[in-house]
């Protein structure tokens, strides 16, 4: 507080002072907390049109769902043109498909994994799944063996072919939870077996100590990105033999720079490693996979990675003027519910503002159309992406708050 205001330490005083520090919020005004047309890195998960992709990932769920056996999805299309929100949208899907409601039989057996940017090796992606798969399964996974009293040790004769150091970490962790054995070295009691367990599968090399904890376990699961698909697609079959789900849809962004800045060897280890991934696992796993077009680059490193992957489905451009003010009210939208959410207050528009504004308030329909129709003719209609679009509305967006124009 300033000198002058030392004295008036009344509450009023202190509010006073501190408004003048801390300035509002400028999209406060117009009912948003920030810009809400996405810059780069910042997706929502909000998916207008794009029929197609919605139509083949509905197909391949339906495929999937009888009998678990695995699938692949690629979704086409260049940068910037949604392919990462459009998977965050069928991630919100899914996982609100668990949610009962009087329209539909809720699904409660399939689950999402999201794989960001899978660049380096195999084992970067494998990383990203091992940790969502301890986070959503483990403690269920063993509340399942305890209450049903499953006899881990007996699986590698209902489970042909699973890595006998899998089961065995397994079922010292289900000892030792059943009472068992004795409780961790103390050194080692912040590190629960899940813990260790999660880090070994990751391939994070352990101590002596932490692989006690494992039933002296000895694979090192990060030396062989061959060993580390094993044991994944061992635990899918482990998991759904016990009934923990019916699937899981592995959902990868960003496909194509799995090959940017590696050298020919290392690319085509990297493809044979997804080779092999997808080939793992004949069920229990949909794998959705996002890239820009590397069809004729992916067939000179790896023409079997490339027709595993097939054509793929291609996310459709900006169509029209109507598509593009679905885009500009989907995002609005999405930036007013932030809004009432976190002020806890519903939005009123000005009076003033005419209804065919409303859905794009501060912006107006007349400037997403210009907007649109500029990009069109500088691009070609076939050119216009989300990419495009939203950029251009955040800039006018910003200058309506800050300038006022």
């Amino acid at each position: 507080m300033s000198t002058s205001n030392l004295n008036d330490l009344t509450l009023d005083g202190v509010r006073k002072e501190f408004s003048r520090k801390i300035p509002k919020n400028p999209y406060e005004k117009f009912f948003l907390l920030s810009n809400p047309f996405p810059v780069l890195g910042q997706f929502y998960g909000i998916c207008v049109d794009q029929e197609a992709v919605k139509s083949k990932f509905t197909r391949v769920l339906r495929d999937f769902y009888p009998d678990s056996q695995s699938q692949i999805m690629t979704m086409l299309g260049s940068t910037g043109a949604g392919k990462t929100n459009l998977l965050r949208f069928l991630e919100q899907t899914l996982r609100s498909w668990r949610e009962p409601s009087p329209e539909n039989r809720a699904i409660i057996d399939l689950f999402t994994v999201f794989v960001e940017q899978p660049q380096g090796s195999y084992l970067e992606i494998h990383r990203q799944i091992i940790s969502q798969f301890g986070a959503m399964f483990f403690t269920e996974f063993f509340s399942i063996v305890r209450q049903r009293k499953i006899d881990l040790s007996k699986l590698p004769s209902k489970l042909s072919g699973i890595n006998p150091e899998l089961i065995r970490a397994l079922t010292h962790i289900t000892r030792r939870e059943f009472g068992q054995l004795p409780l961790p070295d103390a050194s080692l009691h912040e590190l629960q077996p899940y813990r260790i367990l999660e880090n070994w599968l990751q391939g994070v090399k352990l101590t002596a100590g932490e692989k006690k904890q494992l039933g002296n376990v000895s694979a090192d699961v990060g030396k062989s990105s061959t060993v580390a698909i094993k044991f994944l697609s061992d635990l899918v079959k482990i998991f759904l033999h016990v009934g923990i789900f019916k699937g899981v849809i592995i959902l990868i962004d960003e496909f194509e720079k799995a090959f940017s800045g590696l050298s020919p060897t290392s690319q085509a280890q990297y493809a044979q490693d997804l080779r092999n991934l997808f080939d793992s696992h004949p069920k229990g796993v949909v794998f959705v996979v996002a890239t820009a077009p590397i069809a004729e680059r992916l067939q000179q490193i790896s023409p079997a990675l490339q027709r595993r992957l097939g054509t793929g489905v291609q996310i459709a451009p900006i169509s029209d003027e109507d598509a593009a003010l679905e885009y500009a009210q989907a995002y609005i939208h999405w930036g007013q519910v932030e809004f009432e959410k976190k002020m806890n207050c519903e939005v009123c528009l000005p009076k003033d503002c005419p209804d065919a504004d409303k859905p794009y308030y501060p912006l107006t329909e007349a400037k997403v159309k210009e907007v649109y129709n500029r990009l069109k003719d500088t691009y070609g209609a076939e050119n216009v992406i989300p990419g495009g679009l939203l950029p251009e509305l955040n800039l006018l967006l910003y200058q309506r708050v800050y300038e006022e124009k």
